[in-house]
């Protein structure tokens, strides 16, 4: 299993105290005393996860085409699924949605959304119980957190390492400053300030130390992202430096980020994806958070909970090879509760029939269907995708 290598990894760097090369598999590079160890407490965290994760695995399906899973999907309303698009929207193939008891249904598309990269389904028949969208927490940085499988266990988990934020271009403040890497007191010493930028405009010059930005402490260049997360562009915000040891407050004023030449996206897409697979979308996302857990592509839709089981949010998007996008729970209800009552009533409106998805059951296709389940499940389970039951 991927976590019980990367444990392995972790705790051989620790014994060493160095990084390691060697040309061994990873569970090889520790002794069979400290392995054994390391599986009796990879058993006890996946089963503590187990107690909050196998109520929530009821509520996740997969979305299958062929022998192959697409995405993951979670029931988010009585026979209402939503799912990723852009995987969905590339296969050529008849896309069946199969529930937690391995039942097949069809299903139909009531409305897409690109610009979350989400679809949402209609399957009247489907006996799947909706997540409990009125139980949900808005993640925090640090908080550990995991996807949930359609077995009920947790597939992957990690922690949340940017707190939920706008991946637009256009959305992001920006300060014109650099950081002076010599700097090593508290605070952010400022090594450079562009000319016209706020920055600039707000009196800010090289050699002050930054110490707080928009009421947070700094102290790296992180931070200072962190400090800026929910800020538009154009907005004022407060700012604190030391200048030759003397305390100054003021006011700093974000602008539009520049125009600049991007790094060839080919090459990032290529270092970022070195032991990795990436989703097809995976920027542009008006609102998410970020968290390093390990999310194969054809895992995204699923629900992502807390240590309590409460739902956190909605898996989008593998962007790297520590970046995984998770849609806030939040967003998930005012899609429910919002968007989706609008949709039914124009639809109605215009006096739609449209017909209802119902399990398959053509003898036929139900047998063949159920042969490409079982599959998918050989196949994922060859691949590492299921996770190992302890």
């Amino acid at each position: 299993m991927m976590i019980r290598y990367l444990l392995t990894v972790l705790a051989a760097g620790a014994v060493c105290g160095q990084e390691i090369a060697s040309p061994l598999p990873a569970d090889q590079m520790i002794a069979p005393e400290d392995k054994a160890v390391l599986d009796a407490q990879a058993r006890q965290i996946f089963r503590d996860w187990d107690k909050v994760a196998v109520p929530i695995g009821k509520s996740v399906v997969a979305l299958v085409a062929g022998n192959r899973q697409v995405a993951l999907g979670t029931v988010v309303g009585k026979g209402k699924v939503l799912t990723k698009l852009s995987d969905l929207q590339k296969e050529r193939r008849p896309v069946m949605l199969v529930d937690a008891s391995g039942k097949v249904y069809d299903a139909k598309v009531l409305f897409a959304l690109p610009e979350h990269d989400l679809l949402m389904m209609d399957v009247p028949g489907l006996p799947s119980p909706p997540i409990d969208l009125d139980s949900y927490v808005q993640a925090k940085e640090g908080d550990i957190i995991a996807a949930v499988s359609p077995t009920g266990h947790v597939s992957d988990f990690g922690v949340v390492s940017v707190a939920q934020r706008s991946l637009r271009a256009d959305d992001q403040p920006y300060l014109g400053i650099v950081s002076d890497p010599r700097w090593d007191g508290e605070g952010v010493m400022i090594g450079g300030v562009e000319a016209g930028s706020g920055a600039h405009r707000s009196g800010l010059q090289a050699g002050d130390v930054l110490m707080k930005l928009n009421g947070k402490p700094v102290d790296g260049m992180y931070s200072i992202r962190a400090a800026m997360v929910g800020v538009r562009p154009g907005e004022t915000v407060p700012v604190e430096v030391v200048r030759q040891n003397r305390k100054v407050e003021g006011q700093l004023l974000t602008g539009a980020r520049p125009k600049v030449m991007k790094f060839p996206q080919k090459r990032l897409d290529m270092m970022n994806s070195m032991g990795n697979r990436m989703s097809l979308k995976r920027d542009e996302f008006p609102l998410v958070i970020q968290s390093d857990m390990t999310l194969f592509p054809e895992r995204a839709g699923c629900p992502v909970i807390d240590v309590n089981g409460k739902f956190v949010g909605l898996a989008l998007s593998r962007a790297g090879r520590t970046e995984t996008y998770i849609l806030p729970s939040w967003i998930c209800r005012e899609l429910v509760e919002g968007v989706l009552p609008k949709v039914q009533q124009y639809q109605a409106s215009r006096d739609e029939n449209i017909p209802e998805a119902q399990p398959v059951d053509d003898a036929y296709d139900a047998r063949r269907l159920e042969e490409n389940r079982r599959k998918v499940e050989d196949k994922m389970s060859r691949q590492g995708l299921v996770p190992k039951v302890y």
